[in-house]
């Protein structure tokens, strides 16, 4: 049987990396059929451990959360951590950090072994961009959409290279119907609560401050709370939205829900349109360089240009006006399945074995 190591750095576990894993692993322990023993090895540790639940083979070296220790411990002794580790003779490497991926292959040049170093950024390079050097230093690239694919090509990596794999979701029982006639249309927001930035709140409240008729605003999570609310306040839309705050698990308690609105300058893959979409919601959102345009057609959701506010509240007038057809939360549900945990792991494991 292959060994498979999987290294990351130090993780909250509240992050859109630690969900994956943990959809990885859940149906890595559910496959009949193993070819491979997949481990997870954690340099840095992490502040919450509940998403390590469903990882059975984990390995886990905490730096401390004090960020300048561990960031020296990383320059001084990572290279010797992985070296150490690396004994014990995997046959495939995979990283989602590009130190710890470079680090394994030029060990694999050093001292002649012979596993397979892959890959796994989980951002936008044009938002967290990499030295050359450091993302050419793998055998194979597990891309998270198309346009990172694309970026990983523009600096001089082969097609060939490059598996475009998305990332997982599990397969949601929850269904969430819309609202009737009638009754006032509910809009979500869900994520990292940001006025300007990478989430682009302004763009959203300028769009609800021109919408007409009755709507409600749900807010979900996180940030810089007052800067919005200030925003917010101004435009003179306070009562029509409500501050939720973080809430795990928030999906099952919505009872009806007419759409999700998404207005980022730049994503890897957002994993929250296909949470919503999971659960019947459609969505809204920018065309950002990477990841909506992979998740987001017509039997789910709109997207609408970066940075028009017009085209923003064009698409929401029309969710308001009920004006388009969504009612088909099963529908909506299904139109992701490509990105369902059971799919994905095939995908994945055929895509590390290449």
């Amino acid at each position: 049987m292959k060994q498979v190591y999987i290294f990351t750095p130090f993780m909250t576990g509240y992050g859109g990396t630690e969900t994956v894993l943990t959809n990885l692993f859940h149906e890595y322990n559910r496959s009949p059929e193993r070819d491979y023993h997949m481990k997870l090895i954690c340099i840095g540790g992490y502040e919450d451990d509940s998403w390590t639940g469903s990882i059975k083979d984990i390995q886990v070296i905490n730096l401390g959360k004090n960020r300048t220790i561990r960031t020296l411990v990383y320059l001084f002794c990572l290279p010797f951590i992985m070296l150490r580790i690396l004994k014990g003779n995997p046959d495939v490497v995979i990283s989602t950090n590009p130190i710890m991926w470079s680090l394994a292959y030029w060990i694999k040049a050093i001292f002649h072994k012979k596993y397979k170093v892959i890959s796994w950024y989980h951002y936008s390079l044009e938002a967290k961009s990499l030295p050359k050097i450091l993302l050419k230093s793998a055998d194979t690239y597990l891309a998270i959409s198309s346009g990172i694919s694309h970026q990983i090509q523009k600096y001089g990596v082969h097609a060939e290279k490059i598996k475009t794999i998305f990332n997982p979701i599990f397969k949601n029982k929850i269904v969430v119907s819309r609202t009737e006639v009638g009754e006032t249309p509910e809009l979500i927001y869900v994520g990292r609560i940001m006025l300007d930035g990478q989430k682009n709140m302004r763009q959203i409240i300028d769009a609800l401050a021109n919408v007409k008729g009755k709507w409600h605003l749900s807010i979900y999570g996180d940030g810089d709370i007052e800067a919005v609310s200030n925003y917010i306040d101004s435009k003179g839309i306070s009562d029509n939205i409500s501050f939720m705050g973080f809430k795990k698990n928030m999906w099952s308690t919505l009872d009806k829900m007419d759409c999700l609105l998404l207005s980022s300058k730049y994503e890897g893959l957002p994993m929250v349109l296909n949470e919503a979409i999971s659960v019947g919601i459609p969505v809204i959102s920018t065309n950002c360089e990477t990841g909506p345009e992979d998740i987001v057609n017509s039997e789910n959701g709109i997207l609408v240009k970066t940075n028009s506010t017009l085209d923003y509240q064009q698409a929401i007038q029309k969710v308001v006006d009920r004006k388009v057809d969504f009612q088909d939360s099963i529908k909506i549900k299904k139109s992701i399945s490509k990105f369902y945990s059971e799919n994905y792991f095939n995908v994945f494991m055929k895509s590390i074995g290449e």
